[in-house]
Order: structure tokens, then sequence, then C-alpha cells
């Protein structure tokens, strides 16, 4: 059932994003340690949040056990920059 709502909500993005492009996604490399499993950097173009979708994520169970599944991590919020190249540093807390 979970894989379902991931597999719906990745398609209302992925048809959002042909809509009106505010969504991108970009495939990253598999996990290390050969764990393999398909990654995207997905990024709100209009207000700069930041996910990784993994489909071989480590995720905890309902009952306290470790599994791998489908799963997205948010990263942050990303600040326009002023000038090509310019390094955006993140604030630390």
């Amino acid at each position: 059932m979970r894989a379902g709502w991931v597999l719906l909500g990745l398609l209302t993005l992925s048809t959002g994003a042909l809509a009106n492009e505010r969504y991108q996604a970009l495939p990253l490399a598999g996990a290390e340690g050969g764990k393999g499993g398909a990654r995207a950097f997905i990024l709100d173009t209009r207000d700069g949040h930041v996910w990784i979708w993994s489909e071989n994520e480590l995720t905890i169970a309902p009952d306290g056990g470790r599994r791998y599944g489908t799963g997205f991590s948010y990263q942050g919020k990303l600040r326009p920059g002023t000038q090509p190249g310019e390094f955006i540093e993140t604030p630390r807390k």
C-alpha cells in the first residue's frame, strides 16, 4: 500500500513538472556499498525546496525494525545566488 502512495506521489510530481516546470528532477548515482537503487534529486524551482528520492532508503518500520524501502528525504531550502559561480554557504546550526 505504501509503495502505491509513493508511486502516486511521483506521478503527481512528474505530471505537475510537465504542466508548469515547477519541479525538476535529476537522476543520481546509486547508493554506495553495492546496495544500488534508483535515486533522484528533486528541486522546487519556485520556492527552492530540495528532496532526494530513493527506492532503496533505510527506514525504520512501525515495529522498530530496520528495512530498505522507497522514500523521500527533505534536504532543505536553497536561496538564489547573485552571480554565476557564486559559492553559497549553508547556515550553521
